[in-house]
């Protein structure tokens, strides 16, 4: 690589542009206008390019320009080096999505997972059906060095907080809490409220991916100084739609999700008699991908789905 890079260093780049013109008009003063200089500019450059390629390239004729045997045997891969560096480099093709062949890889709740995939797997049917898309199960913590590699897309959660410099973060929605029970349950399931102290003496499931059989609510009650039982810990809002049903546990968790995991298992919905901040749901990126056509194109569908 060195040694290309040597000769490269040697030679003006600028000069291909001037054979790609000259080649394809066969004149220098129709070459000179398409490359916006005056024609003695073009004339002195094509006598650097001879020099530097040591032929005449292109001879005048009663036809104009002609190109030599070298020029023949040069033109073709002079123009694909051009228009792969106008492609490739300059990013002046259009992007269309329907050509895309990657696979996204998104690090996400099942929680957001549910709310997204459904219809972000019918707008790749319909617009980009050479794509994939892959899920991954999101850590606890902020996935810094996956993305930082490549081996992650798009983060979303609701609780990475700040950022370390060299990512973007972009709003998708924010939501509330509230508590969920089976339908029949003894004592809440013909509430449509229920107060500190009965949230309290009621057992709980929480969703706990990061191991811990706490959460933001515990921390509103110990400044209330009360406390709840949490029965189990789960890893995933799925399960929830399982165990929920045959249990006498609440679930607490965001809303959107709670009220469809509500009709998708007979679950009734109460106001969470706790008073906390509610989430905000991002999701995140490496600076190497913002500028990239077709991950700005996942990121903006995933938003309008979340959105609407």
């Amino acid at each position: 690589m060195s040694s290309i890079i040597g000769k490269i260093k040697s030679f003006d780049l600028n000069l291909l542009a001037v054979f790609a013109a000259i080649d394809q008009h066969r004149h220098i003063t129709k070459a000179a206008k398409v490359l916006g200089i005056t024609q003695p500019a073009l004339s002195h450059a094509l006598g650097r390019l001879r020099l530097q390629l040591d032929d005449q390239l292109f001879v005048k004729s009663s036809h104009g320009m002609v190109p030599t045997p070298r020029a023949v045997k040069l033109a073709g891969p002079i123009r694909m080096m051009l228009e792969s560096f106008d492609r490739e480099v300059l990013g002046s093709e259009t992007f269309e999505p329907v050509k895309m062949r990657r696979t996204f890889r998104i690090a996400v709740t099942d929680f957001v997972e549910s709310l997204i995939f459904p219809r972000l797997l019918g707008t790749l049917e319909k617009e980009a059906p050479a794509t994939q898309i892959l899920s991954q199960t999101t850590p606890f913590v902020f996935p810094r060095e996956a993305l930082e590699q490549g081996k992650t897309d798009i983060a979303i959660s609701g609780f990475y907080g700040e950022l370390p410099d060299g990512f973007y973060q972009q709003k998708l929605f924010s939501d509330e809490f509230v508590c969920a029970v089976r339908k029949d349950h003894p004592r809440l399931g013909k509430r449509k409220s229920i107060s500190t102290d009965d949230f309290c003496e009621e057992r709980h499931f929480l969703v706990a991916p990061g191991g811990e059989l706490r959460a933001k609510v515990d921390d509103v009650l110990q400044r209330k100084k009360k406390t709840r039982f949490i029965a189990a810990g789960i890893n995933n809002f799925l399960s929830a739609a399982w165990i929920l049903p045959e249990s006498d546990a609440i679930l607490t968790g965001p809303s959107r999700y709670i009220n469809q995991l509500a009709k998708a298992a007979s679950l009734h919905v109460l106001p969470s008699p706790i008073e906390m901040p509610g989430i905000t749901v991002v999701q995140v990126w490496h600076e190497r991908n913002n500028q990239d056509p077709g991950h700005r194109w996942i990121r903006e569908h995933i938003k309008a789905i979340l959105q609407t």
